[in-house]
């Protein structure tokens, strides 16, 4: 047993109930750096092994529940950030020897990208749950909040009606979206530090070109798509599930166009228009979503174990 596991996980829990006390306090300068609140826990379990992340993850929830005086903040802290950062990192530092002995098979960065988005989609369906997700007292409310302001740039009843049913529709693709993009990112920034520190084992992932999804995630993300078009609970788990597993296929698309540019003399311009347009539009993401659709049809290797 590693005798620095507990000093570790009880320090990373504290710091990672730190950031996310500013989304639970509501403080809206502190929402950022909630949602960086996965990294002390992910650093835990990438550098000092799957016990030192849980034990975070543990401490982290405590230590929320202990400071809000609130069973329900621990809890929303554990299975919205805590928890899901603690089982990626124990799946990120999985391995296994190779036949020949001299070598370790890493889990896959391609089955580790599917665990992500499926562990994102729960999260949300989770925490939608514990917190009472309503999508039409949201609507009420949103509307109530637009129709008391005397600036508002909609003033037509009918129009903010149109308007606010189409935020609340949007709300159950983007929130997965939003912790697809937070725990991908989480990961990649926790294992630099940890790289840079010496302690990660796990070897640095060529990202453009192990970076995938296994076909199984097609057939998934098309009958979740379908779901939700679907009334009531049925359709809002749907489009948890299509929003979460259609992020995975646009980060797929994006890796493979970092792949296909390698070495091409424009790489910079392509790239940089590309992201520029992104932020700019957003609709291209739709392109890369495609892309990263076709990427996992044509099973690039996705599906082989060997990274």
């Amino acid at each position: 047993m590693n005798r620095t596991a507990l000093p570790i996980g009880l320090v990373a829990g504290l710091a990672a109930a730190l950031l996310f006390a500013g989304l639970v306090t509501q403080s809206p300068g502190a929402v950022v750096l909630a949602l960086a609140a996965p990294v002390p826990v992910l650093i835990a379990s990438l550098g000092w092994g799957s016990r030192a992340g849980f034990i975070a993850a543990g401490t982290s929830a405590v230590a929320i529940a202990s400071f809000m005086e609130s069973i329900l903040s621990g809890a929303a802290m554990l299975l919205g950030s805590g928890l899901p950062a603690a089982v990626i990192g124990h799946m990120a530092g999985l391995a296994r020897p190779r036949e020949d002995g001299t070598s370790l098979d890493w889990y896959p960065l391609s089955r580790l990208l599917f665990a992500l988005v499926a562990i994102a989609a729960a999260t949300v369906v989770v925490l939608g749950a514990l917190l009472g997700y309503d999508a039409a007292g949201l609507e009420a409310a949103v509307t109530d909040a637009l129709s008391s302001q005397p600036d508002s740039p909609i003033s037509d009843p009918q129009q903010v009606q149109s308007f606010v049913r189409l935020v609340v529709a949007a709300i159950p693709f983007v929130q997965p979206t939003l912790t697809v993009l937070t725990l991908a990112a989480c990961l990649y920034v926790a294992a630099a530090i940890v790289r840079l520190s010496g302690r990660l084992q796990r070897p640095k992932d060529d990202i453009p070109a192990t970076a995938g999804l296994p076909r199984i995630a097609l057939p998934l993300f098309a009958l979740a798509l379908a779901a939700s078009f679907l009334p009531g609970t049925a359709g809002t788990l749907g489009a948890v599930v299509a929003g979460a597993f259609g992020t995975g296929f646009t980060l797929v698309g994006l890796a493979t166009m970092h792949r296909r540019t390698r070495e091409r003399p424009a790489r910079g311009l392509v790239l940089f228009s590309a992201y520029g347009a992104i932020f700019l539009l957003t609709f291209p993401l739709l392109a890369f979503l495609v892309l990263g659709v076709f990427d996992t049809a044509r099973n690039r290797g996705a599906d082989n174990p060997q990274t």
